[in-house]
């Protein structure tokens, strides 16, 4: 959304370290960390700024905006540790009819939990107020409130993020705060004067689905209604201290000089909950004391909030921030925005910030040139990964001239005490390149909901996330638009006017060797191409969280072959015998469609099997299409559609061949034999990326999927998947 700023005027005393002295790294220094085949969320929905989360029972949720226009966001959880996902929505089961019934929203999103798992979720309302949401069994079931949920009173919302309270029993506290955890705050800018904090617990939100829901004021009493100030920090993702429940937020302010810092502000809460600011009122400045602000760093040449500044704490409770200045207007230097990390210790109240160190390496060679969008996970004592955007061009971001764009990863680890702490002594940095492919080309438009002014593609919308799982590992979740999808015909002579080309396919990158982050090397599946992906049985649910397996659904695996003029497509599947049962386990489906995609180069692919209750199964393959809605920054692809023959699809022929008595040890066999030609053409020299498998049920046919339907969320729903693996045809 929009990106308001609220610079203050200062006069800074140069604490720490100027960008243009900042030591930086070698270019692409990263021994032994790999990734293993990126992960496709969603085969069907697509949106910007996706989030990644992982629950301390392993469970991986993502989320992100379709915008809007759709007042929808998408909001999914795993079923198998992160290998597919299902969508989450409030009320009734997702069905095809109806998926993600979860308006108002569309906006920015965020995820967050307390130790027992329970999950908090935040959805921006059109820059008016936020929904917000509560699952305590992994999205089986939902409890959400629309409105004020927190932002009743206030000019509008913006940007809201979420921190949880929840200290470990093991813990010592040496928090004031004296009332029940969990303790939920929701920090969001309030569109006009900058920060609001707001916080929930058992005593505000005592009702079902409580504490999470509805949100009461947390500034402490009488800041409030100080006219115009808000705690500093808007904007800047926040952290919080499970010994002191303090929190924490950093963000950028220009100076009187014209040079920008870098500031820290820190909330310490009382026996209720609500937190006094290191900037709160004073008499001598009634909206707000800035003096008070912690230095991270001085003296910048330009702004550190291209988009956000991020913080994240370790486990020794030392605090990292990440950040890409930037800048816009004449004589700004594209190759200035560059990201980078500095840390600071709980011993030192986190006001002693070590000299900050460049981790992007700024090279057109490495493709590293120009960054954007920078975030950061901190794991074991002095240790965190650091993710964004990276260009190949010493170009505008915001410039239409063909770049490149990939997804990039630092690993930094700082030198620590005997206790874990920091020592503000340089880090050892590992660079790498977490995209397989390019993830992006041309644009990455930075003027918010102003882009539709400048024909600028805001299809990423303004972030990306890192975060790790239980070995340490990284887990980037990215969006991918190289695929250049766009309806046709939907704006006049597709000139990409107001509709901009690029399904943002939504894509996590999952570290699968090399050093973690808690200091001990971490393993998985290699990106090395294969011929054939398993998958577990019993996973395909409906309801698609929480409910029972659907046999006629439950893909076993997939399977490539390549001759010189066929690909074939082969899927095991419990039970294919009885399509009209398999229809009826899920309300609103007229269509079974099995689809198999992959990209190849930057145009996705697919090959397919629908059938319906009177079993007359149609083979079909081609290029995927996508549907395109709109919003307040001009329209882009919301959903990808695999098309029927007549539909945009080409016919193939298959069969289908099940033992006497199917089952998942002694399954069907689905055989799609597709002419090469209508897929591109691939041959032995050509690779099939990110392959997977998915079984939906469908109220229609994908091809005949209208912008209206779309709007309403009535696509095909994911009953399972099996994803992904790369393949190479001998």
């Amino acid at each position: 959304m929009s990106r308001p700023q609220y610079p203050l005027a200062l006069v800074s005393t140069a604490i720490l370290v100027a960008a243009a002295s900042a030591s930086t790294v070698p270019a692409l220094a990263a021994p032994g960390i790999a990734f293993g085949v990126p992960v496709v969320v969603d085969p069907i929905h697509t949106n910007g700024e996706p989030d990644i989360a992982i629950d301390p029972q392993g469970r991986v949720f993502v989320s992100g905006p379709t915008g809007t226009g759709t007042q929808r966001s998408t909001w999914f959880g795993s079923v198998d540790q992160g290998h597919t996902f299902r969508v989450i929505s409030p009320g009734p089961p997702p069905t095809p009819i109806a998926g993600l019934t979860d308006p108002p929203g569309g906006g920015d999103t965020d995820i967050n939990f307390d130790r027992s798992g329970k999950q908090y979720f935040a959805d921006l309302y059109a820059l008016t107020c936020l929904r917000t949401a509560t699952t305590a069994d992994g999205g089986a079931s939902v409890n959400q409130s629309i409105y004020p949920a927190g932002c009743s009173g206030v000019p509008g919302a913006d940007r809201q993020w979420l921190a949880v309270y929840d200290p470990a029993s093991g813990v010592t506290r040496q928090s004031a705060y004296t009332g029940p955890t969990p303790l939920a705050y929701l920090e969001y800018n309030n569109v006009s004067t900058g920060a609001q904090w707001v916080k929930s617990n058992a005593v505000v939100d005592p009702q079902p689905g409580g504490p999470g829901l509805n949100y009461v004021n947390a500034q402490t009493a009488g800041v409030s209604a100080v006219t115009g100030y808000s705690p500093f920090g808007a904007d800047g993702y926040p952290q919080i201290d499970q010994t002191t429940g303090k929190v924490f937020q950093a963000a950028g302010s220009q100076s009187t000089d014209g040079s920008f810092s870098l500031l820290l502000n820190i909330g310490t809460p009382n026996a209720a909950g609500d937190l006094t600011f290191l900037d709160n009122p004073t008499a001598a400045n009634p909206s707000g004391d800035p003096s008070k602000l912690i230095h991270i760093a001085d003296r910048l040449a330009y702004s550190p909030d291209t988009l956000f500044s991020v913080l994240s704490i370790d486990s020794a409770r030392n605090l990292f921030a990440a950040w890409t200045v930037g800048g816009s207007g004449s004589g700004v230097t594209p190759s200035a925005r560059q990201t980078y990390v500095s840390s600071a210790s709980a011993a030192s109240g986190w006001s002693t910030w070590s000299p900050a160190v460049r981790v992007s390496d700024g090279s057109t060679s490495t493709g590293d040139a120009v960054n954007v969008f920078p975030w950061i996970k901190a794991g074991g004592p002095g240790r965190a990964d650091a993710v964004w955007y990276g260009q190949d061009q010493n170009a505008d971001p915001s410039g239409q001239t063909g770049q490149s764009w990939n997804v990039f990863m630092a690993q930094v680890v700082y030198p620590t005490t005997s206790t874990g702490a920091v020592t503000g002594q340089p880090p050892s940095v590992r660079l790498v390149k977490a995209s397989p492919h390019p993830s992006h080309y041309n644009d990455v438009c930075l003027l918010g909901t102003n882009c539709i002014t400048t024909q600028g593609n805001r299809n990423l919308a303004d972030f990306f996330a890192v975060t790790i799982n239980a070995s340490g590992a990284a887990q980037i979740v990215y969006d991918d638009t190289s695929n250049g999808l766009a309806q046709p015909g939907f704006t006049p002579a597709n000139t990409q006017l107001v509709d901009h080309a690029g399904a943002g396919v939504i894509t996590i990158a999952q570290q699968s060797a090399g050093p973690g982050l808690f200091g001990t090397n971490v393993s998985g599946a290699s990106n090395s191409p294969s011929s054939a992906l398993s998958d577990p049985s019993g996973d395909a649910l409906y309801p698609v969280i929480g409910g029972t397996n659907v046999p006629g659904m439950d893909i076993l695996s997939s399977q490539l072959s390549l001759s010189s003029k066929t690909l074939t497509v082969t899927a095991k599947i419990a039970d294919l015998t009885n399509p009209a049962a398999t229809v009826a386990r899920v309300p609103g489906a007229a269509y079974l469609q099995y689809v198999t995609r992959w990209q190849m180069g930057n145009t996705i692919y697919y090959a397919a099997m629908e059938n319906t209750a009177l079993n007359q199964p149609v083979f079909f393959a081609g290029k995927a299409q996508s549907v395109d809605l709109c919003s307040v920054s001009a329209c882009f692809p919301h959903v990808v559609t695999y098309p029927e023959p007549g539909l945009g699809g080409s016919a193939e022929t298959g069969s289908i061949s099940c033992p006497p008595t199917p089952s998942a040890t002694n399954p069907c066999t689905l055989t799609i034999t597709v002419k090469v030609a209508d897929v591109g053409g691939p041959t032995g020299s050509n690779l099939l990326e990110e392959v997977g498998g998915y079984a939906f049920g469908s109220a229609h046919q994908q091809g005949a999927l209208t912008n209206a339907q779309a709007e309403a969320d009535d696509v095909p729903l994911e009953i399972d998947g099996v994803c992904c693996y790369n393949f190479v045809g001998k």
